[in-house]
């Protein structure tokens, strides 16, 4: 618990700077700081992938490694950033939605999820979900959280019953980060 403390302090005080950088009157320090993030990145993403290179030379254990550092909540999100996450998005979807899957049983509904295309997921909502729309609505969002942390790739969600979509930023990043993410990405592309 202390350790996802830091890292949510650790996520503010990013998102804070990221504030402040987009904000810079000086197009010159911007793109600097930007070139200095992506340079950093790039770096990190190499790293990264010689880990992941190096820990599967140890074929069944380096496997089961990788699988944990997949399913970690800083690790995960640092894979996905770099194209690097050993489980795909499908998986991801269907083993939050099991997860998932109690909760929502306990309220009469249930979850299926359709297809993923062009960025896109659709579900179909069961049980009763389909039936009250303020339940429906509740239940919906949580699907939404729960897909979203564990694939934030995914650009949009659809639900047959409603054909309702929620934009979101396509991003890798943790959602408590895609606004500020947005904004220093739209102040330092400014000319």
């Amino acid at each position: 618990m202390q350790q996802d403390k830091e890292q949510q302090q650790q996520a503010e005080r990013i998102e804070a700077l990221i504030e402040e950088v987009a904000g810079f009157a000086d197009q010159h320090v911007r793109a600097t700081v930007q070139e200095l993030i992506q340079s950093m990145l790039a770096m990190y993403g190499e790293g990264l992938t010689r880990m992941l290179a190096l820990t599967r030379q140890h074929e069944e254990c380096g496997a089961e490694i990788i699988d944990q550092f997949g399913a970690d909540d800083l690790i995960g999100p640092l894979l996905l950033l770099h194209g690097l996450h050993p489980v795909d998005t499908r998986t991801r979807i269907l083993r939050a939605l099991a997860d998932l899957r109690p909760s929502l049983q306990a309220h009469g509904g249930d979850v299926e999820l359709v297809r993923i295309e062009q960025g896109i997921a659709y579900f179909k909502m069961l049980g009763s979900c389909n039936d009250c729309s303020a339940s429906s609505a509740h239940l919906l969002r949580d699907v939404e959280d729960a897909v979203y942390k564990v694939a934030p790739e995914i650009d949009d969600i659809s639900t047959a019953a409603e054909e309702a979509r929620f934009s979101h930023p396509v991003t890798f990043m943790p959602r408590r980060r895609r606004k500020q993410e947005a904004t220093l990405s739209a102040g330092m592309g400014e000319d």
